[in-house]
């Protein structure tokens, strides 16, 4: 009985690990088309321009994912024969270009935000201070979930990816989502109050800056929103 449970958990493992194999290839997939297709404004827009530190942050979110999705939890995940230390390192390494690359999005969104309330002496102080207040504790709680996984060597010979046995309950990532879906909102609500006032101006040069910065944030609130509820609705293999 107990050998029959034991290779039921094993099957249920290996479909978790294939359907996360999947998800982060769709994920790469949609990466490298969307770099593709916008390499050419990125090298008129970007590249030709002068240095400034937008330049530097856009380039380091730009790439990263190279590093973290592209190449390291596809690897991680497609591999054969990796070892429990192989397997930690490159999560480890892997979440933490993510947090960068994340972080990194995220100050560059509020910054365009600041520009277009023109650096208000006001939101030059409440929204450094909210930033960090807010990705502290992310940060706390992706350092204690990383650090509670757990590997073991590959049980059989051939098995490809990470064979994962333990991690902290991940309904607790939902504060991390809470916390960014924050972060989102309030940057949604400070884009649409220039833009409800541009709109009633009739400029169309600045119609364009804010709608799309008002549809970025629609679509990042969305996002962790839809993790939330994926993280608190879908089953969990033990």
């Amino acid at each position: 009985m107990e050998s029959g449970d034991q290779m039921a958990a094993f099957i249920n493992g290996l479909r978790a690990l294939r359907l996360v194999a999947n998800l982060s290839v769709v994920s790469c997939a949609m990466f490298t088309w969307d770099y593709i297709i916008t390499f050419g404004m990125e090298v008129d827009l970007v590249w030709k321009s002068n240095w400034s530190l937008m330049k530097v942050l856009y380039l380091i979110q730009r790439y990263l994912p190279f590093i973290d999705t592209a190449w390291l939890m596809v690897y991680a995940l497609t591999k054969t024969g990796l070892t429990k230390t192989a397997c930690q390192k490159i999560y480890l390494t892997s979440s933490a270009s993510i947090a960068i690359g994340v972080t990194t999005s995220e100050l560059i969104l509020t910054l365009r935000t600041w520009a277009v309330w023109e650096r208000n002496r006001r939101l030059s102080i409440i929204l450094p201070t909210l930033y960090v207040f807010l990705w502290f504790p992310n940060y706390i709680i992706d350092g204690m979930f990383l650090s509670s996984l757990k590997f073991i060597d590959p049980p059989y010979p051939g098995i490809q990816g990470c064979f994962m046995t333990y991690t902290m309950n991940i309904k607790y990532l939902t504060f991390s989502w809470i916390l960014l879906a924050f972060w989102d909102a309030l940057m949604l609500v400070l884009m649409l109050i220039p833009t409800i006032r541009e709109y009633r101006s009739g400029g169309t040069l600045m119609k364009v800056v804010y709608r799309d910065g008002v549809g970025y944030y629609l679509y990042l609130f969305a996002l962790s929103v839809t993790n939330m509820l994926m993280i608190q609705t879908l089953p969990v293999s033990r």
